[in-house]
C-alpha cells in the first residue's frame, strides 16, 4: 500500500501536467479521505474542517474528479479513485518516473515548468480557473447553516468549540454589525446540540419595549421562552417572589427548576445583547445577574451545566462595574475583516475571476467586511453590474451599498458629537486625540 503523502503527489502532478492546475487545499483533503477504505461522508467533512456540505458537494468534489479525470484520462470517482491511482502508479513505476514527469511538463511548456511546484501563498490558486458555483446567495441576516458561502473564522470557531466543553463557560462575541456574530453563534449552537447539551436561544430583538425597560418583565420574559424552548411547563409564579425581588426569583427558577431538570449542559446562547444597552439601569442589572450564575460555576456544581453564549456589537457601549460586568470574564472573541485569502475562496465559490487589481480594488473598497463583500459577490455573479460600474457608483445611492451607507449617515444625525470627530478625523492628516 503506498502512502497518502506518495498519492497526492503524484495526483498533483499529474494534474498540473495535464491542465497547468495544482490541487487546492480543500481539494487535497478529500483526496485524502477518499483513499481511505473507511471513505467519510462530504457531510462529514465539511463538519470536520468547518465548510459547507453543499460547497463541497456541488463545487469542489465534482471539479476534483473532473481533473483527476483530465489528466488520468478515465472516469475518476470517490469510489473507484483508488484503484485508479494504485493501477496508474504502478503501470508507471512511480515514483521512479517522478522526473520524467517533470520532464514532460518542461517539454510541454518550458515557461510552466519554472514555475514552483505548490505553494500555499494566496497568489498562486487566484487564476485558477472558478469553482463550479451554486445559485448566488443574497446576503440577508446570519449566513444559513447549509450555506455555501459561510467562511469559517479561524481560528474563532475551534477555540469557541473547545471552551464549550468546559463548565461554566463563557463565550462573548463582539464585532461591528453585519460582521458574522450570528452565525458563528448558531454554528456553536450546532456543535453544543452534536454534543448532546440542551439548546437555547434569546434573542433581544423579540422583546417589546415594555419589556426591555422593566427589570421585573425582562426576566420573566427570560425565564419563559427559556422554559418553553427547553419544552418544560412554565412555573414561574411557584418561584417567584417580591420579597426575594426579581433577580434572586430568576436565579432560583433557573437553578431549582431549569438545570435541576436538565440530563445534559445547556448551551444559553444570548443574541442582540447591545439591544439592552440603550435601557442603562435595566442592562446593568441584568449583566451583573449574568457575571453572578458565572461567578457560581466556580462552587455550585449545577450551575457549571450552564454554558452562555453573548453576542454584543461594539457600535453601542455601556460602561459597568468591572467586578461585575460579564464582559471582562470567559473567552472573548472578536471578529476581525476576511482575509484577502477568504475573500478569494468566495470569489471562486461564486464563479468569478478576479485578477489581482481586481481583488486589490475589492478589498480597498470594502476592506473585507464579510457582508459587503458577499453583498458585491452576489450582484457580480448574477451579472447585474461590473466591478467597474459598481466601483463607479459605491458611494452613491444608485449603489448597491445605499443602505449600508444610510445606517451609518443615521448613525452620524444621531449623535452630533461623532459626526464632529468623524469630520476632524476626514480633515486632517495629523493623529487625532
Amino acid at each position: 500500500m503506498r502512502g497518502i503523502e506518495v498519492v497526492l503527489e503524484f495526483a498533483d502532478e499529474l494534474v498540473h501536467t495535464e491542465t497547468g492546475k495544482h490541487l487546492n487545499d480543500l481539494q487535497r483533503i478529500i483526496l485524502r479521505e477518499s483513499w481511505q477504505e473507511a471513505k467519510k461522508t462530504y457531510d462529514q467533512l465539511a463538519q470536520e474542517y468547518g465548510y459547507s456540505a453543499n460547497y463541497i458537494k456541488q463545487a469542489v468534489a465534482p471539479q476534483l474528479w473532473r481533473l483527476l479525470s483530465q489528466g488520468l484520462g478515465e472516469k475518476v470517482t470517490k469510489i473507484n479513485i483508488r484503484s485508479v491511482l494504485e493501477r496508474r502508479m504502478a503501470s508507471q513505476n512511480y515514483p521512479k518516473t517522478h522526473n520524467l514527469i517533470a520532464t514532460k511538463r518542461q517539454t510541454a511548456n518550458p515557461d510552466r515548468a519554472r514555475e514552483a511546484p505548490k505553494c500555499s501563498f494566496p497568489e498562486c490558486n487566484f487564476n485558477e480557473e472558478p469553482l463550479p458555483s451554486v445559485e448566488p446567495e443574497l446576503p440577508d441576516g446570519s449566513v444559513p447553516l447549509n450555506s455555501s458561502c459561510y467562511v469559517e473564522r479561524v481560528p474563532h470557531e475551534s477555540r469557541c468549540y473547545k471552551e464549550l466543553l468546559k463548565p461554566g463557560a463563557l463565550i462573548r462575541i463582539k464585532a461591528p454589525r453585519q460582521m458574522g456574530k450570528t452565525s458563528l453563534m448558531n454554528r456553536i449552537l450546532v456543535y453544543g446540540a452534536q454534543k448532546n447539551y440542551q439548546t437555547a436561544l434569546l434573542d433581544f430583538q423579540q422583546a417589546e419595549e415594555i419589556v426591555l425597560r422593566d427589570l421585573y418583565k425582562l426576566l420573566r420574559w427570560f425565564c419563559a421562552n427559556l422554559t418553553l424552548q427547553l419544552k418544560l411547563e412554565p412555573k414561574l409564579d411557584e418561584y417567584w417572589d417580591d420579597d426575594l425581588g426579581s433577580k434572586m426569583s430568576c436565579t432560583l427558577y433557573v437553578q431549582e427548576y431549569l438545570l435541576e431538570q436538565l440530563p445534559s449542559p445547556l448551551v444559553l446562547a444570548l443574541d442582540e445583547v447591545s439591544i439592552l444597552f440603550e435601557k442603562p439601569k435595566v442592562a446593568q442589572e441584568f449583566l451583573t445577574l449574568l457575571r453572578a450564575w458565572h461567578e457560581k460555576a466556580k462552587v455550585v456544581s449545577l450551575w457549571q451545566q450552564l454554558r452562555l453564549v453573548m453576542v454584543q456589537s461594539t457600535e453601542v457601549y455601556l460602561p459597568l462595574n468591572i467586578n461585575q460586568s460579564p464582559f471582562n470574564v470567559g473567552l472573548g472573541i472578536e471578529l476581525e475583516p476576511l482575509t484577502t485569502q477568504q475573500i478569494q475562496d468566495l470569489v471562486q465559490r461564486h464563479g468569478l475571476r478576479f485578477n489581482s487589481q481586481q481583488l486589490a480594488q475589492l478589498i480597498e473598497l470594502v476592506a473585507g467586511h464579510p457582508y459587503l463583500v458577499r453583498l458585491t459577490l452576489y450582484h457580480l455573479a448574477r451579472k447585474e453590474i461590473t466591478l467597474e460600474e459598481l466601483m463607479t457608483t459605491a458611494a452613491t445611492d444608485t449603489g448597491i451599498y445605499s443602505n449600508h451607507l444610510h445606517r451609518h449617515l443615521w448613525n452620524l444625525q444621531q449623535h452630533p458629537e461623532l459626526a464632529a470627530a468623524c469630520r476632524q478625523i476626514l480633515s486632517t492628516t495629523k493623529p487625532v486625540e
